[in-house]
């Protein structure tokens, strides 16, 4: 009688294994961008996690492993001129990795009682758990979310207006789990063919739905409501010399750098001083745009107001409406004690037209350890120019969907983000921003214009598409005409669905398990049967 084959061990089990897909998932997220790696970057760290028991020596594996795709990607936060902030920026480095071992480990004690299955839905949950509350809660970067290794995979992402960047994490999630389901588990000729064929069959539909899905929804694309002429303009200077600059001489600046753009917009033979010409019937204004800090914040009520009034005048003569980013002070700053603290002053975007109010929307949203440091605004104000209704995001603002969707819910056709993202110099972090910032004009279907100090500002439109306006460094002044869209997606509707069912469900489910493999057992399947037969492993 021949021997039995002896059980082999699952592929890809070993540490070196799981070190690569680590780094596969690093290299898959921007600014390498190879998209693909993520579809099996996973599936070592899968078959690791399935037959380790979930342990503090595991949790400590897992939580090295995370740490240095955290440190591949987020790198560049130590290049911050401020050594306090580039400190910050190092720790926060050490803190992404933590929702995800946690995810992973919670999995495991859900596998060890209940089997592998459940423990592959319960890993699915958390993970888009972890990933919500880091969205929601701002415990972490959001940096690392697994939906965010796609930005670049613009035939993929278009299903993003369904349920934002967290659908695109559990897309990411079923191939990774059909792709490690697939694996060979004995190492004899022909086992398991069946089922191996259909997780293969079903890995080849989930790459192909999202295509097919983008097709048709690019082929309908939505009319544009109409267009906005916009002004960028990028003034292309060092970090420490636009800091330096004079709030008069840098406001001056500025404007000279816009009115070599907006004299282009007037007819041959015009006066300079007269408002140009009505580039639509409706004879709408058109928008100049400034990156993030560009107005000072002034130290008193008398001088900002005569910026303010300065720079009406200046734009009534040009007819022009101006769109600036703004150092502003909280409506209880002691403006006679100096200049206040970070906590008194607001990042914010301001809205000057001629003979109007000033608008301005202070930002909400900060990312920890990235944006700097000031106060909180408590509401979202949407800054409308006549022709169209305008969502700002200051800073890395943008990084969070669930904000910026709001704005669209109130009305925005057209979305601004300003950008101080040149601190770190020409590191991974700009382009970083850049992908992101695509995820908001797709689960939206707005334009994007990103405006940044001195690189890369960008127009981004509904579908994704990037036409970059300036890169690192340049000076550059350029006028668009730009798309703008009414009407709601799925996910500007409906938020972050998948993440909110995510959380519910991971803790009924968790709860659940490990709840009844105290108080009654015998309602669990025999886990170390259940395990064997998973695995394709016989007793």
């Amino acid at each position: 009688m021949a021997p039995k084959p002896r059980p082999q061990p699952l592929p890809f089990t070993s540490f070196g294994w799981s070190f690569a897909g680590a780094l596969l998932i690093a290299f898959s997220l921007p600014p390498v961008g190879a998209f693909p790696l993520a579809w099996v970057g996973l599936v070592p760290l899968l078959a690791r996690w399935s037959v380790r028991r979930p342990s503090v020596d595991y949790a400590r594996e897992l939580y090295a492993l995370l740490l240095t795709t955290s440190c591949c990607v987020g790198f560049w936060l130590l290049f911050n001129p401020d050594p306090g902030t580039a400190a910050l920026g190092g720790l926060s480095l050490f803190l992404v990795p933590v929702p995800l071992t946690l995810a992973f480990v919670v999995a495991g004690l859900v596998r060890e009682r209940a089997g592998l299955y459940a423990g592959l839905l319960a890993l699915a949950l958390n993970v888009l758990a972890a990933e919500f509350l880091t969205l929601a809660a701002n415990v972490s970067m959001p940096w690392m979310l697994l939906g965010h290794t796609q930005v670049e995979a613009v035939d993929f992402i278009q299903m993003a207006d369904l349920g934002g960047v967290l659908l695109l994490s559990l897309w990411v999630l079923l191939l990774n789990t059909t792709a490690f389901l697939a694996l060979p588990r004995t190492g004899r000729v022909g086992e398991r063919t069946g089922q191996r064929g259909a997780t293969i069959a079903l890995f080849t539909a989930l790459l192909a739905l999202p295509v097919a899905y983008g097709s048709i929804r690019t082929a309908q694309a939505d009319v544009p409501a109409g267009y906005t002429r916009v002004a960028i303009v990028q003034p292309g200077l060092a970090p420490s010399e636009w800091d330096d600059h004079e709030p008069a001489a840098k406001v001056d600046y500025l404007a000279g750098l816009s009115d070599d753009l907006i004299d282009a917009w007037r007819p041959a033979g015009a006066d300079s001083l007269a408002p140009p010409s009505r580039s639509r019937a409706r004879g709408e204004l058109g928008l100049v745009i400034w990156p993030q800090s560009s107005l000072p914040y002034m130290g008193t009520d008398r001088g900002e107001r005569q910026l303010y009034e300065r720079l009406e005048r200046w734009c009534a003569q040009r007819g022009v409406a101006l769109l600036a980013g703004a150092t502003t002070g909280t409506a209880d700053v002691d403006r006679q004690q100096g200049r206040p603290d970070a906590s008194d002053l607001a990042n914010s975007a301001v809205l000057i037209r001629p003979d109007k109010p000033v608008l301005r929307y202070d930002q909400m949203r900060r990312v920890p350890f990235a944006d700097v440091q000031a106060a909180t605004g408590s509401s979202r104000v949407l800054l409308s120019t006549g022709s169209t209704d305008i969502a700002t995001a200051v800073g890395f603002e943008s990084m969070y969907g669930d904000h910026v969707r709001r704005f669209t819910q109130q009305g925005a056709g057209l979305i601004v983000a300003l950008s101080r993202n040149d601190l770190w110099g020409r590191s991974a972090g700009l382009y970083q921003h850049l992908q992101f910032t695509r995820l908001r004009a797709i689960e939206s279907r707005r334009a994007v214009v990103l405006s940044t100090v001195s690189g890369v500002s960008a127009l981004i439109l509904p579908g994704g598409d990037v036409e970059e306006i300036a890169g690192w460094m340049d000076q550059d002044v350029a006028g668009v005409d730009v798309p703008t869209f009414r009407g709601e997606t799925f996910y500007v509707r409906h938020g972050d669905w998948v993440g909110q069912w995510a959380l519910a469900l991971a803790l009924a489910f968790n709860l659940g398990v490990i709840g009844l493999s105290v108080v009654a057992p015998e309602a669990l399947p025999d886990r170390s049967a259940f395990g064997r037969r998973a695995l394709g492993v016989r007793a």
